[in-house]
C-alpha cells in the first residue's frame, strides 16, 4: 500500500483528483480500489446521493374481529373449497392424460 501520510487515503485523493488524472490512474498510483477514488471525487462535487428515506412500517395484521369475524372465516372457507374443487379438476385431467398415455404405449 502506498504511503498516505497523516491524512489517510482521502486526503491524498483530494490532492490528486483536481490534478486532471483519471480515476484509474490515481487508484494505481495510490494502490487503492478505484471505487474509493470515485467516492472521494463524488463527495468533492457533492454528487453523493442522500440515503433513502426509511420505508414506512407495514400495517399490523388484522385480528379476526377487525377482519369481519365470521365473514372473514366464511371467505377463508370459500377459498379452501374453491381450491379443493380446482384440485379435483386437475386430478381428473391428470388421470385422463395418464389413460391416454397408457393406451398409446400398449
Amino acid at each position: 500500500v502506498a504511503e498516505w501520510g497523516s491524512g489517510g487515503p482521502s486526503r491524498c485523493l483530494n490532492a490528486l483528483c483536481p490534478s486532471g488524472m483519471k480515476p484509474m490512474d490515481i487508484a494505481k498510483q495510490l494502490e487503492c480500489a478505484p471505487a474509493l477514488v470515485y467516492n472521494v471525487k463524488a463527495r468533492e462535487t457533492g454528487g453523493v446521493p442522500a440515503k433513502a428515506a426509511p420505508k414506512p412500517a407495514k400495517a399490523a395484521s388484522r385480528t379476526m374481529a377487525s377482519a369481519g369475524g365470521l365473514s372473514g372465516l366464511g371467505d377463508i372457507l370459500a377459498a379452501v373449497q374453491s381450491g379443493e374443487k380446482d384440485r379435483i379438476k386437475m386430478r381428473r385431467a391428470l388421470e385422463q392424460i395418464q389413460a391416454v398415455i397408457a393406451s398409446a404405449l400398449s
